[in-house]
């Protein structure tokens, strides 16, 4: 215990030391200057934000709004019930209901999570579908579409009709790389799928990829949600066993070659597009594990300061303290974090 907690006290010195954080990693200087605003009920502003032409910002930024604002969920529903509102209000109340159910669901399997607990969730849930697909058919990008995979997997959908939602997607675009990570999603084998689809649609979108491109990052989302269904199965209770489980799936020769060649691509990449820090934590936790050591550093130089949650990034799972197994891998890799 002694040991447990010198030990805990450490790590946090190392956070506090490079002024990591544990949030969404992200780069977009405009919504940046604008979110306090908007957080503080000046709906105007975020509709400008969502007015943008980029169809992976404007996916970014809904995101973002929905997630950090969930208590305009009230203001943004009033909205709603203006004479003709806009699709882009519509979509953005629609997805922060949508995160607000998923707040009380909680990130938990769904046999663990209660039956009151379901039932609330899928009360909350439901108002959400009316205004996204209002907005879906009014808009000529997949935004709104994507969020609907999103509520379809709460639902309970069928898989019939999320199929028919990608096909509408891939009408509309298919490279929208928010899309693409959501459809992996709904193919893998804890939601409407199995391991063989999820890997097929993986593959297959990354062979048409051209070097550099984001979708890329689709290689270590798939061995994440592989990796992390394994070891649910085989009982792990301590991050060292989990850890030791990793170890073996991505020291795996094929797995550790995918892996690589996935990388390697993407490094030829733009290394300052807005989620670019998030994808290089997934790349890089797994390239770790792999004992990858040179791309891994290659990688992480584009990681920053903010630690992620999920989206293929492993080091939660590997230890206790994943902003301090981060720096402790940048350090051992002789890709230094600034001190602060």
């Amino acid at each position: 215990m002694v040991l447990s907690k010198l030990l805990g006290r450490s790590d946090d010195q190392v956070v506090r030391r490079h002024g990591l954080t544990h949030g969404d990693a992200w780069h977009d200087p405009e919504l940046a200057a604008a979110l306090p605003v908007v957080l503080d009920g000046d709906v105007a502003s975020g509709l400008a934000l969502l007015s943008v032409d980029d169809p992976q910002l404007r996916a970014m930024r809904l995101h973002l709004l929905s997630k950090e604002g969930t208590a305009l969920l009230g203001t943004l529903e009033a909205g709603m019930d203006q004479p003709d509102p806009e699709p882009d209000l519509l979509m953005w109340a629609g997805v922060t209901r949508i995160r607000a159910a998923w707040a009380i669901r909680s990130g938990r399997w769904a046999k663990d999570v209660g039956h009151d607990r379901f039932e609330r969730f899928r009360e909350t849930l439901a108002p959400a579908f009316e205004p996204l697909a209002y907005a879906a058919r009014m808009s000529l990008t997949p935004t709104a579409l994507d969020q609907l995979q999103w509520f379809g997997l709460g639902s309970g959908m069928a898989r019939e009709e999320l199929d028919h939602l990608w096909e509408r997607i891939v009408a509309l675009d298919p490279r929208h790389h928010a899309s693409l990570e959501s459809r992996l999603q709904v193919l893998s084998r804890k939601w409407s799928g199995s391991e063989e689809q999820m890997f097929a649609f993986a593959r297959e979108v990354v062979r048409e990829a051209p070097a550099g491109d984001r979708s890329l990052v689709l290689v270590p989302q798939a061995h994440y949600e592989k990796a992390l269904y394994w070891i649910r199965e085989q009982e792990a209770e301590t991050v060292g066993e989990t850890r030791d489980l990793l170890t073996i799936h991505y020291t795996e020769t094929a797995v550790t070659a995918e892996i690589v060649a996935a990388a390697d691509r993407w490094l030829e990449g733009d290394p300052d597009y807005p989620l670019v820090a998030r994808d290089a934590h997934a790349f890089g936790s797994a390239l770790a594990l792999c004992f990858e050591d040179e791309r891994a550093a290659a990688v992480l130089e584009r990681a920053g300061t903010v630690v992620p949650h999920g989206q293929g990034n492993l080091w939660g799972h590997m230890a206790r303290n994943p902003a301090a197994e981060y720096a402790r891998t940048r350090r051992r890799l002789g890709v230094p974090l600034p001190a602060v």
